[in-house]
This record gives structure tokens, C-alpha cells and sequence, in this order.
């Protein structure tokens, strides 16, 4: 696989901080309450990734062991981040609004959660309450695993991709809107080394060896980037970044209101699909059928390691360990003081969060449409 921060930082652990809605426990602070500001977790484990899903947190620590916090699919909520004891090597997490999962070492797929779609198991059942093997993927050695709104998507070790699940909208990149209830290998890619994959609720993003990105599912907000709002049920790529070397995409998680960020190996950031409430960062509130470059400028000319798109507010680091946020962000979602209590507050531009102690450092980011963690140094 290619060589980028993406590949380095999984030498990289730290200490998670969170903020946000946590009402559940999906921060892993000492108190399940919203988080105003970013706030440590109760826990001393230290984690090298991070993944939010609706109302939980997932965390892999440096032995290659999950911890979950808050509550998936309604189960009875862990107030603090606790170790899945059904894993072990794992070195992938997924985190989607109902189901979360994880990848070992030896390249086998775990799913657990809501299964209404069949994105868990074949078996029709409509939670899936551990970690279960997919073994319809016995044959392949899967790297990276997606969980969405009702189906998920694997990156295979020879860059090809696998998904099932809900159809809808062509999200699954089968060129049609059926759905799948088993692993369907994803025939109609232009490129066959993909290195990585990102998905929102019901679009998704994946960017090969060479850089160049593809998006598929639903448009209707133009966040696949290709200049209409036409839903596009194959993997298709994003033209006006043809001449750009991406090297990571985060698609927005919320059903409504739907954008995508796009990260270049230079550390510029683009932005595609609806613009309200300043959540794409171009300091206005127009949506963009294109990708369109944030100024650096707004980044204080910081280089962007990492991007979080959650619901209506996104978050970049940069190489020094800052922290950026733009949008709209009520319950504590922006990690701003000035944002306390303050139910409709809005950044059309990015800012730099300033409540962080000055001897630490972020190098991960990671957001669902209602709270963010974060690693630090």
C-alpha cells in the first residue's frame, strides 16, 4: 500500500479526548453528559485509531484489542471504553449509524449490530449482538472495512472492493439500487488498486493508488462532487481533481444536508455538496457541485494531516497537532468555547480550537453527525 501519514500513524498512539454529545456515554468521560469543550476519556489505554458511530465510539489500542463506548443499537450503554472481548489482531474499525467492524490480522471481517438489511449476516435476524466472521469472505484477504446506513463495504489486500447490504440510491456500486445480502465484488471499478474508502450514510468515496478519487450512491446534495445532483450507482470518477493526488476522502454522516471533504497529499482540503451553515469551510453558504480548495489561508497555512466530516460540522488537524472546525454545531459539536449553550452557532470558516492544553498534540480525528474524538500526543 502506498506510503502516507495514512499508512505511518499506525506507529501512532495516544490518549482519545472527545466532545460533543455524550449523553449515552459515547465520550468515555467520567460523566455521560454533552462536552462543550474537548475533554480526556476515563480510560488509561492509549489508542492509534479511532471511529464514531450514532451514539457510540469505537477505539484499537496497541496490542490490537477494540474498546467501545456509549451504546450500539440500544444495548445497555457503557459509560466508559471497554474491551470487546470477542476480538483480538484486529488492525481495521468501522463504526456506521447501527453496526460497527473490525479487520485481524489474517485479513477476516467482523460485524455486529443492527442487521435489518442483511449488512451483518445472511442470517435474518435483526441484531447481530457480538462480533460475528463473515465467512462468504473466506478466500479474501480484506484490509478495511465501512459500515454505512444499512450496508457495508470491504477494500480488499489487491485494492478491490466488496459490499452488501441496502441498495438504495446505487451505494453499493453494482449500477443498480438492489439489494445485496452477501459480500458482491464491485465489477464496474475503472481502477483495481484502491488504498482507501470512506462512506456517509448513503454515498460513498474511494481513492486508488495513483490518487485519483471515485464516489458513488446518492447525490442529491451534489457531495459526490461531479458537478450535478444525479444519484450515480457505480463508481465513478471525480473529474475536476483528476490532476490532484488524494489521498483521503470523509463523506458527512447525516441523511440530510450531505457533503464530502477531500484531503490531498499536499495537505490542501476540498470540499463538495451542500454548503448551509458554512459546514464545506468557503466562508458562505452555498453548496458546490464540485469540489472547490478551502483557502489555506483559513488553516493559519498549516498542512491538513486528517479530516472528519460528521453531520453539519467538520474538523481538520494539521501537521502541528491543531485542531480546526467549521460549521454549525449545537450540544457542544464545534469544541469552541464561545460555542457553550449556544444552540444555532455557526462557522463558515475554519477555526481553531484554543481550549486544548498547549503540550498536546493531535494526529487523528474522527466524528459522527453528533460527536467527535480525537488522538493526542
Amino acid at each position: 500500500e502506498y506510503k502516507s501519514y495514512l499508512s505511518e500513524m499506525v506507529q501512532t498512539e495516544g490518549f482519545v479526548w472527545g466532545w460533543g454529545q455524550g449523553s449515552v456515554g459515547q465520550l468515555g468521560a467520567k460523566e455521560p453528559k454533552v462536552e462543550d469543550v474537548p475533554t480526556q476519556a476515563k480510560t488509561n489505554t492509549k489508542f492509534w485509531d479511532i471511529a464514531c458511530g450514532r451514539g457510540y465510539s469505537l477505539g484499537l489500542s496497541g496490542d490490537f484489542r477494540v474498546f467501545i463506548a456509549g451504546a450500539l443499537n440500544k444495548e445497555e450503554p457503557c459509560k466508559e471504553f471497554r474491551k470487546v472481548e470477542a476480538l483480538s489482531n484486529i488492525k481495521n474499525i468501522g463504526a456506521g449509524n447501527c453496526h460497527a467492524g473490525a479487520v485481524n490480522g489474517n485479513g477476516e471481517v467482523f460485524l455486529w449490530g443492527n442487521n435489518k438489511d442483511c449488512q451483518v449476516s445472511t442470517k435474518k435476524i435483526t441484531t447481530v449482538q457480538n462480533p460475528v466472521r463473515v465467512t462468504t469472505l473466506n478466500s479474501v484477504i480484506i484490509k478495511q472495512v465501512c459500515c454505512g446506513d444499512g450496508f457495508t463495504i470491504c477494500r480488499t489486500a489487491d485494492g478491490r472492493m466488496y459490499s452488501w447490504g441496502r441498495g438504495k440510491f446505487g451505494v453499493l456500486g453494482h449500477g443498480d439500487e438492489e439489494n445485496k445480502s452477501s459480500p458482491t465484488l464491485i465489477t464496474a471499478l475503472p481502477f483495481t488498486d484502491i488504498v482507501h474508502v470512506d462512506v456517509g450514510c448513503s454515498f460513498a468515496a474511494a481513492v486508488s493508488l495513483e490518487g485519483e478519487v471515485l464516489t458513488f450512491g446518492r447525490n442529491q446534495d451534489g457531495q459526490l462532487g461531479h458537478g450535478h445532483k444525479d444519484n450515480t450507482p457505480t463508481p465513478t470518477p471525480v473529474e475536476t481533481l483528476a490532476c490532484e493526488h488524494v489521498i483521503k476522502t470523509s463523506c458527512s454522516k447525516a441523511e440530510k444536508g450531505c457533503y464530502m471533504l477531500i484531503l490531498l497529499d499536499s495537505g490542501a482540503v476540498f470540499s463538495a455538496g451542500h454548503g448551509a451553515q458554512g459546514r464545506l469551510g468557503l466562508g458562505d453558504s452555498k453548496s458546490r457541485l464540485s469540489p472547490e480548495k478551502i483557502p489555506t489561508s483559513s488553516f493559519n497555512k498549516e498542512k491538513i494531516i486528517d479530516i472528519s466530516a460528521g453531520g453539519t460540522i467538520s474538523h481538520a488537524v494539521s501537521a502541528t497537532g491543531s485542531i480546526f472546525v467549521w460549521g454549525n454545531g449545537s450540544d457542544g459539536r464545534t469544541g469552541v468555547t464561545d460555542a457553550k449553550k449556544k444552540r444555532n452557532f455557526v462557522a463558515d470558516k475554519p477555526r481553531k480550537i484554543e481550549s486544548l492544553p498547549k503540550n498536546v498534540k493531535a494526529f487523528k480525528i474522527a466524528s459522527s453527525s453528533e460527536h467527535t474524538l480525537a488522538l493526542f500526543q
